[in-house]
């Protein structure tokens, strides 16, 4: 534990496998990474709705992955059944478009300014004659916490702009054990922690909820990836004072929290 209280450390909470990515972006930097999850992300055996969208994939014209364990879960039942997909005009974000062109050889419809679900909603909007389609929004079945403003105000624009949305729940995302989050907690109620970087509202919440004394996060310096993470962690009473304005990728999000520490 000494190791590590020498150096400005910063707790990464994403899922597993977004941590990963984000730890292999600090290689070269001074900064230094400890990643605990605080949610997990996982596709069950079983998804109804998305059986169900692979029985009427007629009837889209528009399909939308709000992350890539959306393009992930897709791709395990698409690879399975091989339907064709030409009819269909596929939407993902950031570098997600990459790894959907990567893993499911598909180039997406639009490329959107900003790298969130309301980046692809607010793109779409730009179509004239985008009104009356039918397009299917893959995202996360939320469990355990009350479910952050992301994917239903992205539902909310898509219908907004006039397009007929249907929600498809691809995916679960639930807490860690509380075991995880208690390692979390220590760290940062030992000062051993200088910066928590939080990738989504989820991340948020749940170390809200185990955290008895809220006053231990006014030691630590707030990371957000991105404006909508950061609203919801002000609005939950944080003190936000770094935010991505970069966050297509993770290294904009390690720009950011190193501009601050080599202040």
């Amino acid at each position: 534990m000494n190791d590590i209280s020498t150096r400005t450390n910063i707790l990464i909470t994403s899922p597993e496998g977004y941590s990963k990515r984000f730890k292999d972006v600090f290689s070269e930097s001074q900064l230094n990474p400890i990643a605990i999850p605080m949610i997990e992300t996982v596709i069950p055996e079983n998804m109804p709705e998305v059986d169900n969208l692979f029985m009427n994939l007629h009837r889209y014209e528009y399909i939308a992955f709000s992350s890539r364990k959306a393009i992930e879960s897709f791709y395990k039942v698409q690879s399975k059944k091989n339907l064709p997909l030409a009819d269909i005009k596929f939407c993902a974000i950031g570098k997600d478009s990459d790894y959907m062109v990567e893993k499911m050889g598909i180039q997406p419809a639009i490329h959107p300014d900003e790298p969130s679900p309301m980046g692809i909603a607010c793109k779409l909007s730009e179509d004239k004659s985008i009104k009356g389609k039918a397009i299917a929004a893959l995202v996360p079945l939320v469990e355990g916490i009350e479910e952050p403003d992301v994917v239903p105000d992205f539902l909310a624009k898509l219908n907004n702009i006039g397009m007929n949305a249907t929600r498809i729940n691809a995916y679960i995302t639930r807490p860690v054990d509380k075991t995880q989050v208690n390692r979390a907690i220590e760290l940062i109620a030992s000062k051993e922690i200088n910066c928590i970087a939080f990738t989504s509202s989820a991340e948020v919440e749940i170390l809200l909820q185990n955290i008895e004394d809220k006053n231990l996060l006014e030691s630590v310096a707030i990371a957000c990836f991105g404006p909508y993470t950061a609203a919801y962690a002000q609005k939950k009473g944080l003190n936000v004072s770094i935010i991505a304005q970069d966050f297509s990728s993770f290294s904009g999000f390690l720009r950011a929290i190193e501009n601050k520490f080599s202040h």
